[in-house]
């Protein structure tokens, strides 16, 4: 029964529901209690399975020498993840899929997972994509509502990577339909609405964003301080400012940021500091701009890669922009490079703008229009139609028209 809970990502409160405790759980599985017939049905059926099949312990000598050498696979191919050898972990995770074939269902669900999460690194998309397909596929899968959620989730937030935006969506939805089910509280519920309100946000559906962040921020309470409430923080922020609350997602982005300095999550920090820099070159107060800018400045230093190097310098041309001078937003927007590796289809749109708002505003017309009208096409590529709209209105309009909103300056999570 351990074995089981634990391949379905369930703790043991989860598994005891309202009407057993914990305790008597931990009690079964270490085999102190003997749960009786009626308590043994409604365990196993929590967990997707039969009596009969939990009760099957006696596996023979040869299956179960099979099952502990996969899992001592399994060990070794994190140990080699942990130790940051992604080709050696790739090669020891496709071993034990081919080899788990029938009968070792939980392991070859670890080890698919985990390939996924190693693709991902390895940079190789249409592989991590079609593993978490395989996955989604997976029986397993969809008798786990928590292992249903999570590899739904992931498979959203690589198609919003990738500049697949409705796809994106489309698995958000699914995710978030899945944690409906689960209790309130469940990291599951929060990173699910967090990813269907980020990829709403950048497909356009503004007007989706202030019931959506609402609903995030009410999940948002029983999370422990970490990654997680922190990119809750953040996408309720871009819903406020969107909503026109700039003054609150300011805050809500301030902290945010004092979560993430406790943790190690060096990229995350560097990608919150660049979102909140754009919004506060966009809508806060110059002083707070400036210091921003400073600090991702500082930032940027540490991870010295072309992506970060680019988007350094669009926060430094909007700075400039900011303070009215043209000639110094010109010569940040010359280390501008859209095509730089590590940028998603959306930065690249975004990058475009900005080097097209720096042209402008140094007479460069001719430059500035070339660049709006790639802009707006890569956001039409990506599927972020209302972005594309907005490029194509300010490119008509010679400038940003009306004070509202500026959605380019939003960063989600």
């Amino acid at each position: 029964m351990r074995e089981v809970r634990r391949s379905q990502g369930l703790s043991q409160g989860d598994l005891a529901g309202d009407d057993l405790s914990p305790s008597y759980v931990s009690l079964v599985e270490n085999g102190r209690r003997v749960p009786g017939a009626k308590i043994a049905r409604s365990l196993a059926q929590r967990l997707g399975t039969t009596v009969e099949a939990l009760c099957a312990t006696d596996e023979p000598g040869d299956r179960l020498t099979r099952r502990l050498g996969l899992v001592g696979q399994l060990v070794a191919a994190r140990s080699s993840r942990l130790a940051g050898d992604w080709p050696g972990a790739r090669r020891q995770l496709e071993s034990v899929v081919e080899q788990a074939g029938t009968g070792h269902d939980e392991v070859r669900w670890e080890a698919r997972w985990e390939l996924a999460t190693v693709l991902g690194q390895l940079d190789d998309p249409a592989r991590h994509e079609a593993a978490l397909r395989h996955l989604l596929d997976d029986p397993l899968t969809r008798s786990a509502p928590v292992l249903h959620a999570r590899v739904a989730i992931e498979l959203a937030q690589l198609l919003r990577a990738a500049g697949r935006l409705a796809d994106g969506v489309r698995f958000a939805e699914e995710a978030v339909r899945i944690t409906g089910e689960l209790e309130p509280g469940r990291p599951e519920r929060a990173q699910a609405r967090m990813t269907l309100l980020s990829v709403s946000v950048d497909s356009g559906e503004w007007s989706r964003a202030g019931q959506l962040g609402a609903e995030l921020q009410a999940e948002i309470a029983p999370l422990p301080a970490g990654e997680l409430r922190a990119g809750a923080l953040w996408a309720v922020a871009g819903a406020q400012y969107l909503g026109g609350h700039p003054e609150r997602a300011l805050e809500l982005l301030a902290e945010a940021e004092q979560l993430l300095a406790t943790t190690d999550g060096v990229r995350l920090r560097l990608q919150l500091a660049r979102a909140r820099g754009l919004l506060a070159f966009a809508a806060g107060p110059p002083e707070e701009a400036d210091a921003l800018l400073e600090r991702a400045r500082q930032a940027a230093a540490l991870v010295d890669t072309p992506a970060a190097r680019t988007w350094l310098a669009v926060l430094e041309t909007a700075a400039a922009l900011r303070h009215h001078r043209p000639a110094a937003a010109a010569e940040h927007a010359v280390a501008i490079d859209p095509d730089a590796a590590g940028l998603t289809p959306l930065d690249r749109a975004r990058a475009l703008l900005h080097l097209a708002r720096a042209h402008r505003a140094d007479g460069g017309e001719e430059a500035a229009e070339a660049d709006f009208k790639e802009a707006a096409e890569g956001y039409e590529h990506a599927g972020a139609f209302r972005l594309a709209l907005e490029s194509w209105r300010e490119l008509s309009a010679g400038g940003r028209a009306g004070e509202g909103p500026d959605p380019h300056a939003v960063l989600m999570p």
